[in-house]
Protein backbone atom coordinates (compact mmCIF):
# COMPACT_ATOMS: atom_id res chain seq x y z
CA UNK A 1 0.00 0.00 0.00
CA UNK A 2 1.23 3.43 -0.87
CA UNK A 3 1.76 6.15 1.60
CA UNK A 4 -0.94 8.07 -0.11
CA UNK A 5 -3.49 5.34 0.54
CA UNK A 6 -2.41 4.97 4.13
CA UNK A 7 -2.88 8.65 4.68
CA UNK A 8 -6.35 8.49 3.19
CA UNK A 9 -7.30 5.64 5.45
CA UNK A 10 -6.01 7.45 8.51
CA UNK A 11 -7.86 10.57 7.47
CA UNK A 12 -11.11 8.61 7.21
CA UNK A 13 -10.53 7.01 10.58
CA UNK A 14 -9.83 10.34 12.14
CA UNK A 15 -13.02 11.67 10.69
CA UNK A 16 -14.99 8.71 12.20
CA UNK A 17 -13.51 9.01 15.71
CA UNK A 18 -16.08 11.63 16.95
CA UNK A 19 -18.96 9.37 15.88
CA UNK A 20 -17.83 6.33 17.92
CA UNK A 21 -18.98 8.00 21.18
CA UNK A 22 -22.35 8.81 19.62
CA UNK A 23 -22.88 5.24 18.47
CA UNK A 24 -22.01 3.89 21.95
CA UNK A 25 -24.28 6.40 23.59
CA UNK A 26 -27.26 5.50 21.39
CA UNK A 27 -26.83 1.81 22.14
CA UNK A 28 -26.78 2.48 25.85
CA UNK A 29 -29.86 4.63 25.49
CA UNK A 30 -31.64 1.91 23.59
CA UNK A 31 -30.67 -0.62 26.22
CA UNK A 32 -31.80 1.66 29.01
CA UNK A 33 -35.02 2.33 27.15
CA UNK A 34 -35.60 -1.40 26.85
CA UNK A 35 -34.93 -1.82 30.56
CA UNK A 36 -37.25 1.06 31.35
CA UNK A 37 -39.92 -0.54 29.22
CA UNK A 38 -39.45 -3.82 31.03
CA UNK A 39 -39.58 -2.00 34.33
CA UNK A 40 -42.76 -0.21 33.31
CA UNK A 41 -44.28 -3.46 32.18
CA UNK A 42 -43.34 -5.08 35.48
CA UNK A 43 -44.70 -2.10 37.37
CA UNK A 44 -47.92 -2.24 35.37
CA UNK A 45 -48.19 -5.94 36.06
CA UNK A 46 -47.55 -5.34 39.75
CA UNK A 47 -50.19 -2.61 39.82
CA UNK A 48 -52.59 -4.88 38.01
CA UNK A 49 -51.81 -7.71 40.43
CA UNK A 50 -52.21 -5.34 43.34
CA UNK A 51 -55.58 -4.25 41.98
CA UNK A 52 -56.61 -7.88 41.56
CA UNK A 53 -55.38 -8.62 45.08
CA UNK A 54 -57.31 -5.66 46.46
CA UNK A 55 -60.43 -6.87 44.63
CA UNK A 56 -59.97 -10.34 46.04
CA UNK A 57 -59.47 -8.88 49.52
CA UNK A 58 -62.65 -6.87 49.10
CA UNK A 59 -64.50 -9.96 47.98
CA UNK A 60 -63.03 -11.94 50.88
CA UNK A 61 -64.05 -9.18 53.27
CA UNK A 62 -67.56 -9.27 51.83
CA UNK A 63 -67.63 -13.02 52.12
CA UNK A 64 -66.43 -12.75 55.71
CA UNK A 65 -69.14 -10.25 56.48
CA UNK A 66 -71.73 -12.53 54.91
CA UNK A 67 -70.29 -15.47 56.84
CA UNK A 68 -70.38 -13.42 60.04
CA UNK A 69 -74.04 -12.58 59.41
CA UNK A 70 -74.75 -16.21 58.69
CA UNK A 71 -73.02 -17.13 61.96
CA UNK A 72 -75.17 -14.60 63.78
CA UNK A 73 -78.29 -15.98 62.10
CA UNK A 74 -77.18 -19.50 62.96
CA UNK A 75 -76.51 -18.46 66.55
CA UNK A 76 -79.96 -16.89 66.74
CA UNK A 77 -81.48 -20.01 65.24
CA UNK A 78 -79.58 -22.16 67.75
CA UNK A 79 -80.83 -20.00 70.61
CA UNK A 80 -84.39 -20.38 69.34
CA UNK A 81 -83.88 -24.09 68.95
CA UNK A 82 -82.48 -24.29 72.48
CA UNK A 83 -85.53 -22.46 73.82
CA UNK A 84 -87.79 -24.74 71.81
CA UNK A 85 -85.99 -27.78 73.16
CA UNK A 86 -86.36 -26.41 76.69
CA UNK A 87 -90.08 -25.93 76.06
CA UNK A 88 -90.37 -29.43 74.65
CA UNK A 89 -88.41 -30.84 77.58
CA UNK A 90 -90.66 -29.03 80.05
CA UNK A 91 -93.74 -30.21 78.16
CA UNK A 92 -92.39 -33.76 78.02
CA UNK A 93 -91.60 -33.75 81.74
CA UNK A 94 -95.04 -32.35 82.45
CA UNK A 95 -96.68 -35.08 80.40
CA UNK A 96 -94.48 -37.76 81.96
CA UNK A 97 -95.35 -36.48 85.42
CA UNK A 98 -99.03 -36.38 84.48
CA UNK A 99 -98.85 -39.94 83.14
CA UNK A 100 -96.96 -41.02 86.26
CA UNK A 101 -99.56 -39.38 88.48
CA UNK A 102 -102.34 -41.07 86.49
CA UNK A 103 -100.66 -44.46 86.76
CA UNK A 104 -100.06 -43.94 90.48
CA UNK A 105 -103.68 -42.93 90.96
CA UNK A 106 -104.85 -45.98 89.01
CA UNK A 107 -102.58 -48.21 91.08
CA UNK A 108 -103.93 -46.68 94.26
CA UNK A 109 -107.47 -47.19 92.98
CA UNK A 110 -106.70 -50.80 92.13
CA UNK A 111 -105.05 -51.33 95.50
CA UNK A 112 -107.97 -49.63 97.20
CA UNK A 113 -110.37 -51.83 95.27
CA UNK A 114 -108.39 -54.98 96.08
CA UNK A 115 -107.54 -54.11 99.68
CA UNK A 116 -110.98 -54.89 101.17
CA UNK A 117 -111.06 -58.30 99.53
CA UNK A 118 -107.48 -59.01 100.59
CA UNK A 119 -108.07 -58.02 104.21
CA UNK A 120 -111.24 -60.08 104.39
CA UNK A 121 -109.81 -63.14 102.62
CA UNK A 122 -106.69 -63.15 104.82
CA UNK A 123 -108.84 -63.00 107.95
CA UNK A 124 -111.27 -65.64 106.70
CA UNK A 125 -108.44 -68.01 105.71
CA UNK A 126 -106.97 -67.58 109.19
CA UNK A 127 -110.39 -68.46 110.61
CA UNK A 128 -110.66 -71.59 108.46
CA UNK A 129 -107.20 -72.63 109.61
CA UNK A 130 -108.22 -72.27 113.28
CA UNK A 131 -105.86 -69.31 113.70
CA UNK A 132 -108.48 -67.35 115.60
CA UNK A 133 -106.21 -64.66 116.97
CA UNK A 134 -105.07 -63.73 113.45
CA UNK A 135 -108.70 -63.93 112.30
CA UNK A 136 -109.77 -61.49 115.02
CA UNK A 137 -106.99 -59.08 114.04
CA UNK A 138 -107.88 -59.36 110.34
CA UNK A 139 -111.62 -58.88 110.72
CA UNK A 140 -111.07 -55.91 113.02
CA UNK A 141 -108.69 -54.37 110.46
CA UNK A 142 -111.27 -54.79 107.72
CA UNK A 143 -114.06 -53.24 109.81
CA UNK A 144 -111.81 -50.35 110.90
CA UNK A 145 -111.12 -49.42 107.26
CA UNK A 146 -114.41 -50.44 105.68
CA UNK A 147 -117.14 -50.35 108.31
CA UNK A 148 -119.79 -50.21 105.57
CA UNK A 149 -117.98 -52.44 103.10
CA UNK A 150 -119.53 -55.29 101.16
CA UNK A 151 -118.05 -57.84 103.56
CA UNK A 152 -118.80 -55.91 106.77
CA UNK A 153 -121.72 -58.14 107.74
CA UNK A 154 -119.69 -61.29 107.23
CA UNK A 155 -116.75 -59.74 109.07
CA UNK A 156 -118.87 -58.93 112.13
CA UNK A 157 -120.31 -62.43 112.17
CA UNK A 158 -116.99 -64.25 111.75
CA UNK A 159 -115.34 -61.91 114.21
CA UNK A 160 -118.01 -63.05 116.66
CA UNK A 161 -117.30 -66.67 115.72
CA UNK A 162 -113.56 -66.22 116.24
CA UNK A 163 -114.08 -64.57 119.61
CA UNK A 164 -116.60 -67.24 120.63
CA UNK A 165 -114.13 -70.00 119.84
CA UNK A 166 -111.53 -68.11 121.89
CA UNK A 167 -114.13 -68.12 124.72
CA UNK A 168 -114.32 -64.34 124.78
CA UNK A 169 -118.06 -64.51 125.35
CA UNK A 170 -118.89 -60.85 125.88
CA UNK A 171 -116.92 -59.67 122.82
CA UNK A 172 -118.49 -62.43 120.76
CA UNK A 173 -122.00 -61.50 121.91
CA UNK A 174 -121.35 -57.84 121.01
CA UNK A 175 -120.49 -58.75 117.41
CA UNK A 176 -123.45 -61.10 117.05
CA UNK A 177 -125.66 -58.29 118.37
CA UNK A 178 -124.16 -55.93 115.78
CA UNK A 179 -125.20 -58.33 113.01
CA UNK A 180 -128.71 -58.49 114.44
CA UNK A 181 -129.01 -54.71 114.76
CA UNK A 182 -127.36 -53.58 111.50
CA UNK A 183 -128.44 -56.40 109.17
CA UNK A 184 -131.96 -57.53 110.22
CA UNK A 185 -132.63 -59.04 106.77
CA UNK A 186 -129.40 -61.03 106.66
CA UNK A 187 -129.51 -64.75 106.00
CA UNK A 188 -127.23 -65.08 109.04
CA UNK A 189 -129.90 -63.85 111.46
CA UNK A 190 -130.82 -67.38 112.66
CA UNK A 191 -127.15 -68.20 113.30
CA UNK A 192 -126.49 -64.82 114.92
CA UNK A 193 -129.48 -65.24 117.27
CA UNK A 194 -128.39 -68.73 118.23
CA UNK A 195 -124.77 -67.77 118.86
CA UNK A 196 -125.78 -64.63 120.73
CA UNK A 197 -127.99 -66.72 123.01
CA UNK A 198 -125.23 -69.25 123.61
CA UNK A 199 -122.70 -66.46 124.27
CA UNK A 200 -124.78 -64.69 126.93
CA UNK A 201 -125.40 -68.00 128.67
CA UNK A 202 -121.66 -67.94 129.42
CA UNK A 203 -121.85 -64.57 131.16
CA UNK A 204 -121.24 -64.52 134.91
CA UNK A 205 -124.64 -62.95 135.42
CA UNK A 206 -127.82 -64.89 134.75
CA UNK A 207 -128.92 -64.36 131.14
CA UNK A 208 -131.05 -67.50 130.89
CA UNK A 209 -134.33 -65.69 130.28
CA UNK A 210 -132.87 -63.49 127.52
CA UNK A 211 -131.20 -66.51 125.96
CA UNK A 212 -134.50 -68.41 125.97
CA UNK A 213 -136.24 -65.50 124.26
CA UNK A 214 -133.69 -65.53 121.44
CA UNK A 215 -133.80 -69.32 121.11
CA UNK A 216 -137.59 -69.34 120.95
CA UNK A 217 -137.57 -66.54 118.37
CA UNK A 218 -135.50 -68.77 116.09
CA UNK A 219 -138.02 -71.59 116.37
CA UNK A 220 -140.85 -69.16 115.77
CA UNK A 221 -139.37 -67.14 112.88
CA UNK A 222 -137.27 -69.83 111.18
CA UNK A 223 -138.97 -73.13 112.04
CA UNK A 224 -137.45 -75.12 109.21
CA UNK A 225 -133.85 -74.00 109.73
CA UNK A 226 -131.09 -76.11 111.23
CA UNK A 227 -130.66 -73.36 113.85
CA UNK A 228 -134.31 -73.96 114.92
CA UNK A 229 -133.59 -77.63 115.56
CA UNK A 230 -130.52 -76.73 117.63
CA UNK A 231 -132.49 -74.03 119.46
CA UNK A 232 -135.17 -76.57 120.41
CA UNK A 233 -132.53 -78.80 121.96
CA UNK A 234 -131.17 -75.93 124.05
CA UNK A 235 -134.66 -74.80 125.04
CA UNK A 236 -135.41 -78.27 126.28
CA UNK A 237 -132.16 -78.40 128.22
CA UNK A 238 -132.65 -74.95 129.72
CA UNK A 239 -136.21 -75.74 130.81
CA UNK A 240 -135.16 -79.05 132.36
CA UNK A 241 -134.06 -78.32 135.93
CA UNK A 242 -130.82 -79.77 137.17
CA UNK A 243 -129.30 -80.30 133.69
CA UNK A 244 -126.39 -78.26 132.33
CA UNK A 245 -126.69 -77.00 128.80
CA UNK A 246 -124.25 -78.72 126.43
CA UNK A 247 -121.59 -76.64 124.76
CA UNK A 248 -122.39 -76.16 121.09
CA UNK A 249 -120.19 -77.75 118.50
CA UNK A 250 -118.54 -75.68 115.84
CA UNK A 251 -120.29 -75.90 112.52
CA UNK A 252 -119.11 -75.26 109.01
CA UNK A 253 -120.20 -71.76 108.12
CA UNK A 254 -120.74 -70.15 104.79
CA UNK A 255 -118.33 -67.41 103.79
Amino acid sequence: MSVKNILKTCSVLLLLVPFWGCVATQQDMLQMQSQMDDLNNNLNNMQKNQADLALKIDRLSTDLNVFSENIKDLSTAMDRLSLRLDDLDAMFNKRVNAIGATIKKQQEEVETALLPAKLYNDAYNAFLNNNFDAAVTGFKAYLAKFPSGDMAESSYFHLGESLYLRERWQDAALNYATVLDKYPKSTRIPSARLKYALSILKFPEDKKLEALNYLESIVRDYPKSSEARTAKDYIAKLKSPGKESPRPQRRTLKK
